[in-house]
């Protein structure tokens, strides 16, 4: 054979595997694929059971935290106008007197304020965006005291998400924070917001960004989406009025990634990006594995399937984040979730950025305490606190999420969504639920940066997790949701505090002692720290 013809060969070879490996890029998504990242087990810890001894394995790391929060929404507009709003901070973002959260959810309202279809008026919001396109940071004012009081209390490293419940009224289709009516409930659910102002959206959310980083805040999150997999439409009343119960849009999976698309542009390397700040990926509703309209979302945004590849390639560079939220989700979902997202997006991390006790979610831990109150319940007993802990250990080590947060900071009324509960007629009544001290064992002692390491409380009832803080202490969490007490023992390799939340203790220390084994009581229904310098 001639040099000439085996040239021409090879160059068929490899124009031929260059077409039969962009095929399989497109067709199947397997050429091209990140390495995925994988973590090691401990054999100690896993073969710990019922010895009744903790082992902790700090060779085995997880996910570094952000630390945990809670969103401001629906109250702080109206607590930032009262006398005593660092006060009622205080118990949030306080790490003395409070539980130290390090996370501030601040809503960026849609302009919903005056309308009357929403039901609640506290629901209703402010917004920066005016009706002629100019901007008044001056808006939402209480809201932004709120906002202020947390830094002042939490330090200058507070970390501040801006989120969105819909693009601003005056952007919308309909004129409104929520998606229209429908007398046919088998209507096609329709987004209420048009293509033609995804850039003027994304404007916005920049906009309000620069605004927050030039007041001093770390803003570091923008979330324009949340939970776009619900139709978020008003409902018709029998009179023929409608109503709806809070701001809130649709989008379908394209639209999505479409919105996105617009906010990339705006935020990749600008200014505002350099700044700390970037645009997170859409929160949805729950967390949820294969087969999923979470997992169909995500496809979206960042597969690398045949339908997406050309058109999601920006979301796929920028993203590195998965945002879910609690709600609905069993420790089964959870680890089905957690299976996808390791199997096809293992090098983003998660966050959990909302969870509440809703009062018809079977896997909240209180459901049947919940249907037991024929007139609601605030869930304000230990039994709450602690099934929010079993959700949290849930979280942080079946998602191996890197943040957890709370619904609503403060609460009025009569729901299991609140940390504090306040009365708007008399402000010095302000009332702390076991959820906040329970949330309080996390938050005040796990900082920004800790890493996670292999931990097993030794018996089969205790469920635990353990970090270790940038000093070096180590943090231990035992959940106790059983009426029984129980014990495990510890080595503490230093002087070590344990800090108790219970029927009896809010988040008070109950033993001290120094380094050695050390006898770790964790009460019945009980969320325990220790904490080992």
């Amino acid at each position: 054979m001639s040099k000439s013809k085996k040239i021409i060969i090879l160059a068929v070879v490899i124009v031929l595997a260059v077409v039969i490996g962009v095929l399989a890029y497109i067709f199947f998504g397997v050429v091209g694929i990140d390495g995925k990242r994988t973590y090691d087990q401990s054999d100690s810890v896993v073969n710990n059971v019922s010895t009744g001894e903790t082992v902790l394995d700090d060779t085995v790391v997880y996910q570094t935290m952000n630390g945990f929060g809670a969103s401001a929404c629906w109250w702080s507009q109206d607590v930032g106008k009262w006398e005593n709003y660092e006060e009622i901070l205080s118990y949030l973002y306080d790490s003395e007197n409070g539980i130290g959260l390090n996370i501030y959810r601040y809503n960026l309202g849609a302009g919903s304020k005056g309308d009357e279809h929403i039901l609640t008026e506290n629901r209703s919001t402010e917004c920066f965006l005016q009706e002629d396109g100019s901007y008044d940071f001056g808006r939402d004012q209480a809201a932004q005291n709120c906002l202020s009081a947390a830094k002042k209390l939490a330090g200058d490293d507070l970390r501040v998400t801006l989120f969105c419940n819909s693009a601003p009224v005056s952007l919308t289709k309909n004129g409104a924070g929520y998606c229209s009516p429908e007398k046919d409930e088998n209507a096609p659910w329709i987004s209420n917001l048009d293509k033609s102002n995804y850039d003027e959206f994304a404007d916005f959310c920049y906009n309000s960004a620069d605004y927050f980083l030039s007041q001093g805040y770390r803003v570091t999150d923008v979330s324009p989406i949340n939970e776009p997999q619900y139709n978020w439409r008003a409902w018709y009343n029998d009179d023929g009025t409608y109503s709806m119960n809070q701001e809130g849009c649709y989008y379908s999976k394209t639209e999505a990634t479409a919105v996105y698309n617009a906010m990339i542009d705006k935020f990749a390397g600008s200014e505002v990006e350099n700044n700390g700040c970037k645009i997170s990926m859409f929160e949805s509703g729950s967390a949820e594995g294969d087969d999923s309209t979470c997992a169909a979302y995500l496809d979206c945004l960042i597969g690398k399937g045949p339908k997406y590849v050309f058109k999601n390639k920006a979301l796929r560079d920028y993203f590195d984040t998965v945002s879910v939220h609690s709600y609905w989700s069993s420790t089964e979902t959870k680890q089905q979730a957690a299976d996808y997202i390791a199997d096809k997006y293992s090098n983003y991390d998660v966050v959990c950025t909302e969870y509440c006790q809703m009062t018809n979610d079977e896997n909240s831990g209180v459901f049947d305490l919940i249907s037991q109150e024929e007139n609601g319940t605030n869930g304000m007993t230990i039994e709450y606190g602690v099934a929010m802990a079993k959700v949290i250990v849930d979280d942080l080590t079946i998602l191996n999420a890197k943040e957890w947060d709370w619904w609503l900071g403060c609460s009025y009324g009569v729901y299991p969504d609140g940390l504090v509960y306040l009365n708007p007629d008399d402000h010095s009544d302000i009332q702390t639920s076991k959820r906040l001290w329970c949330l309080g064992n996390f938050s005040k002692f796990i900082e920004e940066g800790a890493v996670r390491i292999a931990c097993s409380s030794g018996v089969d009832t205790l469920a635990s997790c353990a970090f270790v803080n940038q000093d070096n202490s180590t943090v231990v969490v035992y959940v106790n949701n059983t009426q029984q007490d129980e014990t495990t023992t510890l080595n503490s390799t230093g002087d070590y505090s344990v800090y108790t939340t219970s029927a009896e203790y809010d988040l008070e220390q109950t033993a001290s002692g120094e380094a050695g084994n050390v006898s770790v009581s964790v009460p019945a229904m009980s969320v325990v720290t220790v904490v080992i310098k």
